[in-house]
């Protein structure tokens, strides 16, 4: 059946198309390196040596935070407490007292994650990012499959064997399923759902034409799609979790849309509409859409924070990551820079937010490859971003652990 072209051609346009130029009336803010580096804290990284190297790539990571050998504000020592347990010792400069933390985990490697994340909200009162779970898409054995794993791609395990096309992985909040769009069946776009502990997959949407986009509410009890009638216009629709009832269609436009993605309370969609293309956000329940002014010429694969449910982050199409405020209307374009401070170069695309709301996981993509990175959108930090895969990977979505 023949496909709608520019539905088709919107949704994989950000793994398949070059840069573009872009031009947008931003200001360019020039950095105080000096300042900056008192905007962080210096930590110290002691006690079991395995644990202790997991923890300083996880703090590597970490805007707020400086390495030191010795001597820092704060000393974190972490032991093994039992197999999958860890305990982190955290002691302030010049504190008399210690605070230790006992944390347990899936496997030691886990645990170590749950107590780094511990030590980083007694520290800063913010909760810490380091136990989330990337779904993404890899193609090692030179087909994508989807692959799950912790955020630094450790343990990581290919979960789809389909080899052929796929797209989009989104995790079930509760963890327990992925829904993706694969071309594994029909050789055209439908939605599928995958049991992350059976790894049975059952079909989610295969109406006529193209089903894309899927992404689940943040109670779990809905999912966001597109439909792209051959021929015909492309529109969002609302099914439930399980794909058995008929979805409700809250758009009617012929314009082509792609990439929808819940507000933090599900009230609202933010998604993708060309021309452009643009976002634009309206309720869940349908109405009219509107235009987010995001500054750009291209605004694509939005998602919400649920940290900081006023903040929107989406792909430029370009050596940028664009920052939405729906609370001033306003938008920042960050650029993620290597430990130099300088430009990393490639187009960052993908953008998924961590649970802190400070710092998102984003595809690296140049010309044959794509990377994985973590990229720290506070300004201080002078958006710091860290490399987290070796291998190609792509289009990860972010499941944050308890």
């Amino acid at each position: 059946m023949k496909q709608n072209f520019t539905f088709f051609l919107l949704a994989l346009i950000a793994a398949t198309a070059p840069a573009a130029a872009q031009t947008n009336n931003q200001p360019v803010t020039v950095y105080d390196l000096d300042k900056l580096q008192k905007n962080t804290l210096a930590i110290t990284i002691a006690g079991d040596a395995q644990l202790a190297a997991h923890a300083d790539r996880a703090f590597a990571s970490h805007g707020a935070f400086s390495r030191v050998t010795a001597g820092g504000d704060y000393t974190l020592t972490f032991t093994p407490a039992s197999a999958n347990q860890v305990r982190v010792d955290i002691a302030k400069k010049g504190a008399p007292t210690v605070t230790n933390i006992t944390a347990g985990g899936a496997s030691a490697r886990d645990a170590l994650y749950r107590a780094a994340d511990a030590a980083v909200k007694h520290i800063t009162g913010v909760p810490g990012y380091f136990t989330s779970r990337l779904a993404f898409v890899s193609n090692t054995t030179s087909k994508d499959e989807i692959y799950v794993a912790d955020l630094f791609l450790g343990e990581a395990r290919a979960v789809t064997n389909n080899r052929a096309t796929v797209l989009t992985p989104r995790w079930s909040p509760d963890g327990r399923k992925i829904i993706f769009t694969g071309f594994y069946k029909t050789h055209s776009a439908d939605i599928f759902q995958l049991d992350t502990n059976t790894l049975n997959i059952t079909d989610y949407a295969r109406y006529n034409g193209t089903n894309m986009g899927g992404r689940y509410s943040p109670d779990g009890s809905r999912v966001a799609f597109v439909i792209g009638i051959a021929g015909g216009s492309t529109n969002l629709y609302i099914g439930t979790p399980d794909g058995r009832s008929k979805p409700a269609q809250i758009t009617s436009s012929p314009d082509a849309k792609a990439s929808p993605c819940f507000s933090p309370d599900g009230q609202r969609i933010v998604f993708t509409m060309e021309p452009g293309p643009q976002l634009y956000v309206m309720p869940a329940t349908g109405g009219t859409p509107k235009r987010l002014n995001t500054g750009g010429i291209y605004s694509a694969e939005p998602d919400w924070s649920r940290a900081n449910p006023n903040l929107i982050v989406f792909s430029t199409n370009r050596t940028t990551i664009g920052i939405h405020d729906l609370s001033t209307g306003k938008t920042r374009f960050i650029t993620p820079k290597n430990a130099s401070r300088q430009p990393i170069g490639g187009d960052f695309v993908e953008p998924s937010w961590l649970p802190d709301g400070r710092h998102i996981v984003c595809t690296q993509r140049t010309a044959n490859k794509r990377f994985l990175y973590i990229v720290d959108t506070d300004e201080k930090s002078d958006n710091r971003a860290t490399q987290i895969s070796g291998i190609y990977a792509k289009q990860a979505s972010v499941l944050p652990q308890p």
